[in-house]
């Protein structure tokens, strides 16, 4: 055996047998084990970096480790080659995106067999290739049959220079990630995976992740973020309009205790019976914020307006003002909440500036643990129609078409006259 290792001379030899021999090519063998190794396929983005290499070489030590125990391993590899950047490359370069993509697949791909990894390049797949993405459209089909993708206006975060959407996470103080241009707020026409269908069953299965650390189910709990009560029908004073405020469960028996209600900016409220100037302007204000933040509402400096108008509850036989502000949860279902300033000192602030009456004293009680009484009493309201169950989750729905051109064509017509027609199986 050589002292010395010669790469160029020893790989090439070796890698020209395992092609020569099908060594990686995988077959159904129902005799063995079967073991899945998947790594992240890799977007086309033109050379292999070192963090290409540590990744796919740490997938390639498990798949070969798998098949010394005897295990049929499916190593599979493949290109993530839809994508805005491989959009925003090709016209820079004047050239199509599929062009663009298919030339850094073949520079990659020369990289990747140069460095030995066991995939099985028979299995090769391309996402931006119709043979593959006919099954996301037949698979979005399914889905759209089921209720579970439906459009929707949604407030996004807009670039005016690369004209598209951008996640949360791509925006970097107020500015496009990319382009560094600033970022607006705009309404525009989205498709949706409803996965807030989901949440309950998300929720309940967290139970069954044994060995996942703790902070990492507590990570995804919040993020789900389930808060359960009532809606409780409020009637704004002198007017037939109704309007619901909700409750959370901890709060329930302590509805008495209501000294004012908390409504957001753009609440309908607002729109339909605000007419002092300085309350519109609070509320233009809020809006011209909303079209700048990022969403991340830890940063977000609270304030509020005295709306001038009153709220009345069969229930509780109260008149109680509403006040109007910039936030209430990161919830975004919710936009009315009740105000407790015995039990919240965020309330307790907005008590004192408006000079609310409230009552200082109140029994020593924890409100967490009270949730039988707090059951009893949200039975009763249910019963009698004053109030309705209601649970909101943090979880939204994931918007899918934040694509321009170079990316999976959703397969629905839309008319002019806005009727929208699915493709058929035989046209995706």
């Amino acid at each position: 055996m050589k002292k010395e290792y010669f790469p160029k001379e020893i790989e090439s030899y070796v890698q020209k047998k395992w092609n020569l021999k099908k060594t990686f090519k995988v077959t159904e063998d129902y005799s063995k084990p079967k073991f899945y190794c998947l790594s992240m396929l890799p977007y086309p983005s033109g050379k292999l970096h070192m963090g290409h290499v540590r990744n796919y070489t740490i997938g390639d030590v498990i798949a070969r480790y798998q098949r010394m125990q005897g295990k049929n391993v499916l190593h599979p590899i493949g290109w993530d080659s839809f994508g805005l950047p491989a959009e925003i490359a090709a016209y820079k370069n004047n050239i199509s995106p599929y062009l663009w993509t298919k030339n850094n697949i073949i520079e990659m791909k020369k990289q990747l067999k140069l460095l030995g990894f066991s995939f099985d390049w028979d299995r090769e797949i391309t996402t931006c290739d119709p043979n593959y993405y006919h099954w996301e459209q037949w698979f979005f089909l399914k889905l759209y049959k089921l209720g579970l993708a439906y459009k929707k206006n949604a407030l996004v975060n807009w670039c005016n220079i690369d004209k598209t959407i951008l996640a949360n996470e791509q925006v970097i103080n107020n500015c496009c990630w990319r382009c560094n241009n600033i970022v607006q707020k705009k309404w525009v026409k989205q498709w949706f995976l409803k996965i807030t269908h989901y949440a309950e069953e998300l929720l309940n299965d967290l139970k069954k992740l044994n060995g996942w650390p703790k902070k990492v189910k507590n990570m995804q709990k919040n993020w789900i973020g389930k808060k359960t009560g009532i809606n409780l029908l409020f009637k704004i004073e002198n007017t037939s309009y109704k309007f619901n405020v909700f409750i959370e469960k901890k709060y329930i028996n302590h509805i008495n205790d209501i000294i004012f209600i908390k409504i957001l900016y753009n609440h309908p409220i607002c729109k339909k019976f605000i007419k002092n100037t300085n309350i519109k302007n609070f509320i233009k204000k809020c809006l011209l914020n909303e079209s700048t933040k990022n969403n991340k509402f830890s940063s977000i400096s609270i304030i509020d307006i005295n709306s001038k108008l009153f709220a009345y509850n069969i229930f509780t036989k109260k008149k109680v003002p509403i006040i109007i502000v910039n936030y209430l949860t990161n919830i975004t279902t919710i936009n009315a909440i009740i105000g407790i300033p015995k039990y919240n000192e965020k309330d307790l602030i907005i008590t004192k500036k408006y000079n609310f009456f409230y009552s200082k004293f109140t029994k020593s009680l924890n409100i967490l643990e009270n949730n039988k009484n707090n059951d009893r009493l949200m039975h009763n309201l249910i019963l009698n129609k004053i109030a309705s169950y209601k649970i909101h989750y943090h979880l939204q729905d994931w918007s899918i078409s934040r694509q321009r051109l170079w990316g999976t064509p959703i397969p629905i017509i839309i008319q002019n006259n806005k009727k929208i027609l699915p493709f058929k199986e035989k046209d995706l």
